[in-house]
């Protein structure tokens, strides 16, 4: 991760030197050129520890139906006649066979793995992004950024954080962040260039600030303002037209992941909206996705939940923009803490978080930048 080389990456390349390695120990024990109890248990150990490898490394980043289909496929290929010739006429030969074909399957899924990512042309931003929300004064907030600057180092630079501060606090905010790579957002941004619109803060106001992100759709923004469809693509249009990366928040309420409409809600709310956008802007977006039900209510979602809709909010994008939406980052915006990143952050489709309490404190906040190292 140091040196900028993904840690899915890393992982799937590990496996390929003990996998061959343990391959060719069980060749030559089920040749005949290593006999003995003692080296065909060391084989089953082997090929058991690679397996389990694969199981750790690998499926954490799958989807719960494709962990169950890929731990499926390898009982059914134990259990099938093995594809690999052999003399071996007692139960241990024909269990070690057996062995070999799942311990195969686990090292193609390891190969395949090594070549999507190594061969990726462009990785995916990842963001951890902090949504102070209506928090801190002035001087707090700049004593909270100076806390995240002075503990930047400690992190990976493949990190890119974000701050979202009250609009009263972004030009103190921005000066304490000069000399660091950390990029400054708001939390909105008017739906209207300027004009007389008292209270509202135009995008071109909060660019000449300093901001590089501005923070649109959120979920207590549609809730408590009532803010629709065509009303964010008003200010979606503002933000790209002063040079701003919108990060665009979708997400379902308790009731409606009760129903079972949360598909249908995520995918509204990016058809109305990003399905606006022209590829080039597409291409400076930031997606979002809050379960609003996990929030504040006590329930929790869980690390597969989340890669579950990710991965259908990275499906939506596809069928409007193609192979860009490999591309966009998606952050996961439910009470990601310390104590859960890591797992979240594995999930395939899971590209950072959106924080909010977690971000008002420096050493949580940049302790959930480090989940992308574990």
């Amino acid at each position: 991760m140091k040196n900028g080389v993904d840690t899915r990456e890393k992982q799937a390349i590990g496996l390929v030197p003990g996998s061959l390695a343990a391959i060719a120990l069980c060749g030559l024990t089920l040749g005949g050129l290593l006999p003995g109890i003692i080296w065909k248990a060391v084989a089953i150990v082997l090929c058991g520890m690679v397996w389990l490898q694969a199981s750790r490394k690998i499926l954490v980043r799958m989807s719960l139906l494709q962990r169950l289909g890929y731990q499926t496929l390898c009982c059914v290929a134990f259990l099938l006649q093995p594809l690999i010739e052999t003399d071996e006429a007692t139960f241990a030969g024909r269990f070690m066979a057996r062995l070999v074909v799942v311990f195969l399957w686990a090292l193609i899924i390891a190969i395949i793995y090594n070549i999507i990512y190594k061969n990726k042309p462009k990785m995916r931003k990842k963001i951890v992004a902090g949504n102070w929300k209506m928090n801190t004064l002035p001087a707090e907030g700049v004593e909270l950024a100076k806390g995240v600057v002075a503990g930047r180092g400690e992190v990976c630079s493949c990190v890119n954080f974000i701050v979202c501060p009250p609009f009263t606090h972004l030009a103190m905010v921005a000066e304490a962040l000069k000399g660091s790579d950390i990029e400054l957002g708001a939390q909105n941004c008017a739906a209207e260039a300027k004009g007389a619109y008292t209270g509202e803060v135009a995008a071109q106001m909060i660019a000449a600030l300093g901001c590089k992100y501005v923070i649109l759709g959120h979920s207590e923004r549609r809730q408590y303002y009532g803010e629709t469809s065509e009303t964010l693509n008003k200010k979606m249009a503002q933000a790209y037209a002063n040079g701003l990366t919108p990060i665009y928040c979708v997400g379902e309420n308790l009731d409606e992941r009760e129903a079972g409409k949360h598909f249908d809600v995520v995918k509204a709310q990016i058809e109305e909206v990003v399905y606006n956008l022209t590829e080039e802007q597409f291409k400076n977006l930031v997606i979002a996705y809050e379960p609003v039900w996990a929030i504040g209510t006590g329930k929790t979602a869980t690390a597969d939940q989340a890669q579950e809709i990710h991965a259908y909010i990275r499906k939506v994008l596809a069928d409007k923009f193609g192979a860009a939406a490999a591309e966009c980052p998606i952050l996961y915006g439910g009470s990601c803490k310390p104590s859960n990143a890591a797992e979240i952050f594995a999930k395939e489709d899971v590209d950072g978080g959106l924080i909010g309490g977690a971000a008002l404190k420096a050493e949580d906040f940049l302790a959930i930048g480090k989940g992308f190292q574990k």
